[in-house]
């Protein structure tokens, strides 16, 4: 066989080889959708259950990797509970005043085989937010989302919902992370 050939030959198969490439992964053939079951909520802070719901919904629906639906019509559920809501000092002022605040959020998260009744993952994930002791975040100087950008457009609201906020989304980011991961 002459060379043209054998390169011919080598890249057919590398192609057929590539066209049976799956971005499902390791993902069983049976989990189609996704139902984010409701939140547990082991805290005081009676609002977070509900941002965190909106937050792994939202977020799953944007990245488009696997369908959301309801409970009843799902192959698989996360059950997530919110175990500790905590803040602590992160800076203080020369005088020892506290002047910027960070909130702690900690959960437990099962993906949930509903088909095989099985956990796919049971795995504890945590987030932070940073906020000022007062004033406007908007004009604190502190970058509050973490986004590496300093007092921009997005930075709004009461300082320390938002920073709950932020907390939210860190752990929905690991969450969907860990979800592809486990395919």
């Amino acid at each position: 066989m002459d060379l043209s050939r054998s390169k011919l030959l080598l890249g057919l198969l590398l192609l057929c080889g590539c066209g049976m490439y799956s971005f499902r992964g390791n993902l069983p053939a049976h989990i189609n959708s996704i139902a984010v079951a409701g939140v547990i909520n082991q805290t005081a802070e009676f609002t977070v259950t509900d941002l965190m719901r909106e937050e792994v919904t939202d977020l799953f629906v944007t990245e488009n990797i696997i369908r959301v639906t309801d409970e009843g019509l799902s192959d698989s559920n996360l059950q997530i509970t919110v175990n500790r809501v905590s803040d602590q000092p992160l800076t203080y002022t020369v005088g020892e005043s506290v002047q910027e605040w960070r909130v702690n959020i900690t959960t437990q998260v099962v993906w949930h085989d509903l088909i095989k009744n099985r956990p796919l993952f049971d795995k504890s994930f945590s987030g932070f937010g940073d906020y000022p002791a007062g004033g406007d975040i908007g004009s604190d100087n502190i970058d509050n989302d973490n986004d590496g950008e300093i007092d921009e457009e997005d930075e709004f609201g009461d300082p320390r919902e938002f920073a709950i906020l932020t907390a939210l989304r860190k752990i929905t980011e690991d969450i969907l992370n860990e979800v592809v991961a486990t395919w």
